[in-house]
């Protein structure tokens, strides 16, 4: 039943193409039991697509009722924004990053400024400098590129396994050329 077909309703400006649609049923059924999940596809298989997908979903079911958190490399998170506004311009989301908001800024965030928030989106070493965004309890938390986090003492790695979050997701088109370990590290997140 709950690998049955999932809907984004007519939030989603996009077509799924069918291996997309069957992995946001996988994503969906391993929210709803409390799993977290690794999505390991090649570079341009629409990985990003089937999280936002998913997180359209997940809201319309009322799984997601506060902001949720993508940590990204800072050279991704344009494309972040970029693609939720071409695919889910209803998804309200902002960039917590010294190239989009002060550091002040950035320390006060917390739920109360954060209301109304869907989506915040990082970069690994904002997340390891602001340690505020660690504390913040984020319904799901994203990993792009997460072969970032294949060395488990590296600080940005410490700080992502700390996030405090109902559902945790790690996209990654790497999975192949990653050794055992460095699998292990992501596993662990």
């Amino acid at each position: 039943a709950n690998l049955a077909r999932v809907t984004t309703g007519d939030q989603l400006h996009g077509t799924l193409r069918p291996y997309q649609e069957t992995g946001v049923r996988w994503l969906h059924l391993l929210s709803t039991l409390g799993l977290g999940a690794c999505l390991a596809d090649d570079m341009g298989l629409g990985k990003t697509m089937q999280v936002i997908a998913l997180m359209l979903v997940l809201r319309n079911t009322g799984y997601l009722r506060g902001p949720s958190l993508v940590v990204a490399p800072a050279s991704l998170l344009r494309n972040w924004t970029a693609e939720l506004e071409r695919f889910a311009p209803t998804v309200n989301a902002i960039i917590a990053h010294p190239s989009a908001m002060s550091g002040s800024e950035l320390r006060r965030l917390d739920l109360e400024p954060l209301k109304g928030v869907d989506l915040v989106i990082t970069s690994y070493g904002t997340l390891v400098r602001v340690p505020e965004l660690v504390k913040i309890p984020w319904d799901l938390a994203i990993l792009d590129e997460a072969q970032a986090i294949k060395n488990p003492v590296a600080k940005q790695s410490r700080a992502v396994k700390q996030l405090q979050t109902r559902q945790r997701i790690a996209l990654t088109g790497t999975p192949v050329e990653n050794r055992l370990g460095d699998l292990w590290s992501i596993f662990d997140f």
